[in-house]
């Protein structure tokens, strides 16, 4: 069975046993990187927003006959009741600038890998990447969500980019606060050992939430203190759009071998709409400036 037949039975079985009053429609969404998913969303009478639950992974675990169309359906229906949002969200404030310009946060994309997206929404380059906006929305109901800002948007707020730039470089350190771990004590997150051993000289950067944590290089003296902390230089590595590694100058092999790890992890470890960049970033503290390698 193809992937269009695939998509078109889940959706007509999750019709059938959904309860009246719904509709389920399904999209193709771009994500990052240019990645094209297949989302089925569930639209009820008493809700104006849904969560987007991605077909093309079950669709894979249907190939590999891990799972049934039945257990595939089921699934997706338990995931959507966990996951509704039984209430409408009043978003004509989203029309006022001034009303939302202290939720505008930002975070980094692969500007290569996101060309199209990035002539429809406002950015600014940096090295190989971009800085791109967001509007982040806090709801007690499903956390954390988030609009990314078009071109359109700064039309009708009458707003530039750089405006949009100063708000979010004041609002993203605070609403996503750092969060800098040893690598060793990452993985005992997910590996509990009892060796406590000599910390790595590998450090985890990311933010609290550990999402599109990358973009926390940007924030004001971050590094600068990192590095002063270190009493080196720093090699930035981007592990995903999530997070990047910090290396002291004094303990890497050199950035070839850097980057040579980089590729091979980005090719076999990272999910390829989570990959940030194959470069390798030097902070360098004699300038207090962020290099590419």
């Amino acid at each position: 069975m193809n992937f269009t037949s695939f998509k078109t039975i889940i959706r007509d079985e999750v019709a059938n046993r959904i309860e009246d009053g719904c509709e389920v429609r399904l999209k193709e969404v771009t994500k990052n990187n240019g990645i094209i998913l297949t989302g089925l969303t569930v639209i009820c009478d008493d809700s104006n927003i849904s969560p987007s639950i991605y077909l093309d992974s079950y669709y894979d675990m249907y190939e590999r006959g891990r799972m049934t169309i039945a257990q595939a359906v089921s699934d997706i229906l338990d995931v959507y009741h966990k996951n509704r949002i039984d209430k409408s969200i009043d978003m004509r404030y989203f029309l006022d600038y001034k009303q939302i310009r202290n939720k505008i946060i930002y975070k980094l994309i692969n500007t290569e890998k996101n060309k199209e997206l990035l002539e429809d929404i406002p950015h600014i380059k940096f090295h190989d990447l971009s800085i791109v906006f967001q509007f982040l929305i806090t709801e007690e109901k499903f956390g954390n969500a988030t609009i990314l800002i078009h071109n359109a948007h700064l039309k009708v707020w009458g707003i530039s980019v750089d405006e949009l730039y100063a708000d979010a470089c004041r609002n993203t350190p605070v609403l996503n606060k750092y969060e800098l771990k040893n690598m060793k004590d990452v993985i005992k997150e997910f590996v509990p050992c009892e060796d406590e051993g000599d910390e790595m000289p590998i450090f985890v950067l990311s933010n609290k939430s550990r999402l599109q944590g990358a973009a926390c290089i940007l924030y004001p003296d971050l590094l600068k203190n990192v590095s002063s902390t270190m009493n080196s230089s720093l090699y930035i590595i981007p592990s995903s759009v999530h997070e990047v590694l910090l290396l002291p100058m004094d303990k890497a092999d050199g950035a070839e071998s850097i980057k040579s790890m980089v590729r091979e992890v980005n090719d076999t470890q990272v999910d390829a709409e989570e990959i940030l960049s194959y470069s390798v970033y030097f902070y360098d503290n004699s300038d207090n400036n962020i290099h590419m390698l």
